[in-house]
């Protein structure tokens, strides 16, 4: 008779086999193998757990697994990565009055439901029942080792509760760490998985399961109503997950909201400064001189000591403080000669009628006082109110200021341009009248350090 060929039977070794497994796995190398450490005795558990049934019990098994299963199915995502279990109280209740088969079986089955309505990654789903396998496994085994037959029934169920949810909790959260380290990189303080709010709340359910375990053997209904604060935490839970929720959803529209304004005021802010820039434009002596005079009146602020918001503020306000010319004809502005009395008045409503056109903008009200008096004199002979002294805001004193050093310095139809040198002494014989002296003195500060000098002023004039 011929003989038959056999195909030969593969077999791996360990260390093969634990290569084939992790190089399935979608986990980096260290997290593959950390799972492998954590599924390989779990599985084996359940291998063993199959051919060791116990032969009675499975009326306390059937009831702890079905409630296990819907509490399983319940569970609460909450944000930043927390989920609220439930169905700890039960695997705590079947530590305490299962076998360990049992046990085991029953904390694969609970996860089963879930898994076919989350449809969890088949190898995040079963780290995930491992986790509870041996996580219940070492409650069990800290019972049974710590807690003596030598105390009262009550007593030793208690005191056998406590160390079943400590070991449990403690275990299953020591083995789901490192994996989201190793498989997601996240740090210990950002799984917060020891949080003592969140790892509080896990252990107050553990504890529950003990009562129901202790009453069950009395009455299986009063136990089911030992469940009534658990029912409670879930809804308080649900409606938690609702506010945070609702919460999360408030920050990222008021997020899109706040970038959205910003977006508005700064196009805003170019469109006013272009405006600014087209009505210096008006008359070929004065282009530039809104942007120069902020120039000029930021060294002064500067010299001044202002914190950065107020030179921001500053920088605003002399880039706008002649925006209100764009009411003022052109037959006023562009005239060559000296204004009538009727001609001055609207010239002079230039500030007024600024100040109006930011104030209804609604989002620079702390430079409209700086547009509106920026023609003010420490002496009261200034408009539009006549303000004297310290009545009149610093911005609009050092507005007042650069304003006029960019007047004498620049060529204008009735006259030439001045040096710095004379336009500075101009100013300061204007000191304490028509100009603020301690700005006057900032603007000497400002030219003795370079901030401001007789090049920037000959190119000024050149430019307008």
């Amino acid at each position: 008779m011929a003989e038959t060929a056999t195909a030969p039977i593969a077999v791996f070794r360990p260390r093969q086999l634990l290569t084939l497994i992790t190089d399935r796995l979608p986990l980096p190398p260290a997290a593959a193998a950390f799972w492998v450490a954590v599924v390989a005795p779990a599985a084996a558990a359940s291998y063993f757990a199959l051919h060791r049934l116990p032969a009675g019990g499975w009326n306390r098994f059937a009831v702890l697994a079905l409630a296990a299963s819907l509490a399983q199915m319940s569970a609460v995502h909450m944000t930043r990565r927390r989920v609220f279990h439930p169905a700890i109280v039960f695997v705590i209740a079947g530590i305490l009055v299962l076998s360990p088969e049992q046990l085991v079986l029953m904390c694969v089955l609970q996860h089963l439901p879930e898994w076919l309505k989350q449809r969890y990654a088949w190898y995040i789903q079963t780290f995930n029942i491992a986790n509870y396998v041996v996580a219940a496994l070492a409650g069990y085994a800290a019972t049974r080792m710590l807690v003596g037959p030598s105390s009262e029934a009550s007593t030793r169920t208690a005191i056998a509760g406590v160390v079943a949810a400590s070991c449990f909790v403690l275990a299953n959260r020591c083995l789901l760490a490192p994996m989201l380290r190793l498989a997601r990189g996240m740090s210990l303080r950002a799984t917060r998985l020891f949080d003592p709010d969140d790892i509080g709340l896990e252990y107050v359910l553990a504890l529950m399961g003990v009562p129901v375990a202790a009453v069950w053997a009395t009455s299986l209904p009063l136990a089911a109503l030992t469940l009534a604060p658990l029912v409670l935490i879930q809804i308080t839970q649900r409606a938690m997950q609702h506010v945070e929720v609702a919460s999360e959803t408030i920050q990222t529209q008021n997020g899109a909201l706040e970038d959205a304004s910003r977006l508005v005021v700064e196009r805003s802010m170019a469109a006013l400064e272009a405006l600014s820039a087209t009505v210096d434009a008006r008359d070929t002596y004065t282009a530039g001189h809104s942007r120069r005079v902020r120039d000029y009146a930021m060294a002064i602020g500067a010299e001044l000591g202002l914190a950065t918001e107020e030179l921001d503020m500053l920088s605003q306000a002399a880039m706008l403080h002649d925006i209100g010319k764009i009411a003022v004809p052109d037959s006023v502005l562009l005239k060559e000669g000296k204004l009538e009395t009727a001609e001055w008045i609207v010239m002079k409503s230039h500030a007024e009628e600024g100040a109006r056109i930011i104030e209804r903008l609604g989002y620079l009200d702390e430079v409209v006082p700086a547009i509106r008096h920026h023609h003010e004199r420490p002496d009261g002979r200034g408009y539009p109110a006549g303000l004297r002294g310290n009545e009149i805001p610093v911005p609009a004193r050092i507005i007042h200021v650069a304003d006029a050093l960019d007047a004498i310095t620049t060529t204008r139809v009735y006259r030439g341009a001045v040096g710095l040198a004379d336009a500075l002494e101009q100013i300061r014989r204007g000191r304490g009248t028509d100009f603020c002296t301690d700005c006057v003195s900032a603007l000497e500060r400002a030219v003795a350090t370079g901030a401001v000098t007789e090049t920037g002023h000959l190119e000024a004039s050149v430019a307008a």
